[in-house]
């Protein structure tokens, strides 16, 4: 892939954000390259190829949101770049979105399971010399999305859900900062799989070895996890698994 934009856009700046994505964990690589674009200046096109069903009649898609591109199969890989109530400012334009259907932008020759090197690769590096998303096939106004669960609160408690494990096998949950604004960090109180943590945490080290915690992370939201060790693998918690708090206003 790297090979085919260097050879259509010399001077593109190729920057590799991830090679980790568990295989076929579309779920994932949204929740990845959602937590991921913000760092990057406005105008990066990000090609993310998790893609089981390569070759078959679903669509690529290139998308245009919060002032960044992306090129991505049509399988919900781009649920959470586009939903203005996760991750994305919500008073951000719309996001556009278009099939990407012009074989001129493709490799002559296109494999049915290497559509990274021979689609994705050639429209990125398009995008890069230039190319409108207009020049790349027709406008969409549906695409394939999977439901985003979203924090319930209820008489001081919030419902949530993990939405990210890493590679730790730290939580990462739904439940933004925002969602805790004037709830005193010592009086939450956090039950997951059983265990409960009391009190937030600023930084692993607060608690000692072995321990578990809860804390803000570094995309904003709430994360469980156990210093230096993995809370997935303490838990047996895994994508979905639920939780409550409590001591929030």
């Amino acid at each position: 892939m790297k090979g085919v934009i260097l050879g259509r856009c010399p001077t593109a700046t190729i920057v590799d954000l991830s090679h980790s994505v568990p295989r076929h964990r579309v779920h994932t690589a949204a929740f990845m390259l959602a937590s991921a674009v913000t760092a990057f200046p406005e105008g990066t096109i990000h090609a993310a190829v998790v893609d089981p069903q390569v070759g078959t009649a679903r669509r690529i898609l290139a998308a245009e949101a919060g002032g960044h591109l992306y090129l991505a199969p049509d399988n919900g890989l781009l649920t959470l770049v586009t939903h203005r109530e996760f991750l994305r400012k919500a008073d951000e334009p719309p996001a556009r979105v278009v099939a990407v259907e012009n074989r001129r932008f493709f490799r002559t020759e296109v494999s049915s399971t290497f559509h990274g090197r021979d689609i994705f690769a050639p429209v990125a590096a398009a995008l890069a010399e230039g190319a409108e998303l207009d020049d790349l096939g027709p406008a969409l106004d549906t695409i394939e999305r999977f439901e985003v669960p979203l924090p319930r609160r209820s008489r001081g408690r919030i419902e949530g859900q993990v939405m990210y494990v890493d590679p730790f096998g730290n939580l990462v949950t739904n439940v933004s900062a925002s969602y805790l604004a004037g709830s005193d960090p010592a009086c939450i109180e956090l039950e997951i799989a059983g265990a409960i943590i009391r009190g937030l945490s600023r930084a692993y080290s607060d608690v000692p070895a072995g321990m578990l915690l809860a804390y803000i992370g570094s995309a904003g939201l709430l994360e469980v996890a156990v210093n230096r060790q993995s809370a997935a693998v303490r838990l047996g918690t895994d994508l979905g698994a639920g939780f409550s708090l409590s001591g929030c206003p």
